[in-house]
């Protein structure tokens, strides 16, 4: 019998061969936004109101969760013991061979490490859906004397010899499993074909032991830092490069991820800057916030970043800039909009809107970043949003720390990280646009 499984093993790692990839392959994701009716965190009780005030809590959290490890100087949690925070959309994809199990996973591009609850997993939350290793003759368990393992910081050798890992967060969290591989399959949305890709390197959790963060029981880690998903893909299936576009309006059944770089050209106005990495974050240098002929606010040049002076994150809502900048946008932004404001508690500037002639009142805003293409403009809707009957507020966040561009102001545009130049692209252009012939 074992003799058989192994011949079966052999005939799907041959199926699965390298060379059939080309540098200019792209997978085509499905991104699934955390408070949409797909998603298996959905509430539907919450308003749009609930849900925006709720995405500021989860955004302040995360920069505070990235300071404590900006701090430490570390990409690797279990040395602070700090608690998860994961991001904002989920990617669709399948584990396992023959019988594909189907999962959504939180895309997380702070993050190095892919995990999934499997089978048998003590888990705090069960809302989204285990992987079960023994469906699956492509599933290996790594061991400890593995250059997988060795290489792996969090890895330690178990009794049994395999690749075991153990974190302890600073919410009394615990998350235990082993350090595996297995075959992970993409479905082209453009074309329907899936695509089969082996030996990919994840967590297998048997324990997750939170106290309150939601999850649904699967992350994909997109950071520069091995073993992420993309370092696993690049260069050997897909180019160093990967894109994301973010529709967040009417269920955000847009929302797309590419992992690679296409023949295809996409046209639109573009922003290029240096991306710049650290302890597994994608920073770029922010240099001013302006209306033109109106006013620019230059940012300081002290940051706790060794490099740049803002993370670029798809997994926070809220923009977070230093209190000095807020307060001097707030001041300017009052005086140059004719609305009325009102507070609204942790949002710092909101204004009284009541009509559509009122709402086109609200500006946008020039972000300069470095490099000659380095201008970039935040659209009106993308800036202001409804917190709120008759109330919108600015999506910008006050903070002493870290700062954050965050995916709202990210809506509708798309977002290329480019390893190999090291650049970060943004180009105008709304998400289903992208899938027009």
């Amino acid at each position: 019998m074992a003799a058989i499984s192994t011949i079966f093993r052999l005939l799907l790692l041959i199926s699965f061969v390298p060379s059939l990839f080309s540098q200019d392959t792209v997978f085509d994701v499905e991104l699934v936004h955390r408070d949409s009716p797909k998603s298996p965190l959905y509430n539907s009780s919450m308003t749009p109101f609930d849900q925006l005030q709720a995405a500021v809590v989860r955004s302040v959290d995360r920069a505070s969760y990235f300071d404590k490890r900006i701090d430490m100087n570390t990409s690797f949690d279990i040395e602070l013991g700090l608690e998860y925070n994961g991001g904002e959309f989920m990617m669709r994809f399948g584990i396992g061979t023959p019988n594909t199990q189907s999962v959504l996973g939180i895309v997380d591009t702070g993050s190095y490490l892919n995990w999934v609850d499997c089978a048998g997993c003590q888990c705090f939350n069960l809302s989204g859906a285990l992987f079960f290793p023994n469906a699956s003759l492509s599933y290996k368990k790594l061991s400890c004397y593995s250059d997988e393992c060795n290489s792996f910081r969090m890895g330690r050798c178990n009794t049994d010899k395999t690749c075991r890992y153990h974190a302890t967060y600073s919410d009394g969290s615990n998350i235990d499993g082993i350090f595996s591989s297995e075959t992970l399959s993409f479905t082209s949305l453009d074309t329907n074909q899936i695509t089969f890709i082996p030996n990919i390197l994840f967590g297998c959790n048997s324990r997750s032991l939170h106290t309150r963060i939601d999850d649904p029981g699967s992350s994909i880690g997109l950071g520069p830092n091995s073993p992420s998903l993309i370092h696993q893909l690049a260069p050997k299936y897909i180019s160093n490069y990967f894109s994301y576009c973010l529709d967040m309006f009417d269920g955000g059944d847009a929302s797309r991820l590419f992992l690679g770089r296409g023949k295809r050209t996409i046209t639109g106005t573009t922003m290029v800057t240096p991306l710049m990495t650290q302890d597994n974050f994608y920073a770029v240098q922010l240099n001013a916030i302006s209306i033109p002929d109106e006013f620019d606010i230059f940012l300081p040049t002290r940051s706790k970043l060794r490099a740049g002076n803002i993370i670029f994150d798809s997994g926070s809502v809220m923009t977070i800039l230093d209190t000095e900048v807020v307060d001097r946008l707030v001041l300017e932004l009052t005086n140059y909009i004719s609305l009325p404001t009102v507070e609204t508690g942790p949002l710092k500037l909101c204004f009284n809107v009541f009509s559509t002639e009122q709402e086109e009142l609200l500006p946008g805003l020039w972000f300069s970043f470095d490099g000659t293409l380095g201008n970039f403009r935040v659209r009106p809707e993308n800036l202001f949003r409804w917190f709120d009957r008759h109330v919108k507020c600015m999506v910008i966040v006050e903070r002493r720390g870290v700062q954050v561009f965050g995916n709202i102001m990210m809506q509708d545009v798309l977002v290329g990280h480019d390893l190999d130049k090291m650049e970060l692209t943004i180009i105008e252009k709304k998400c289903t646009e992208l899938y027009k012939p």
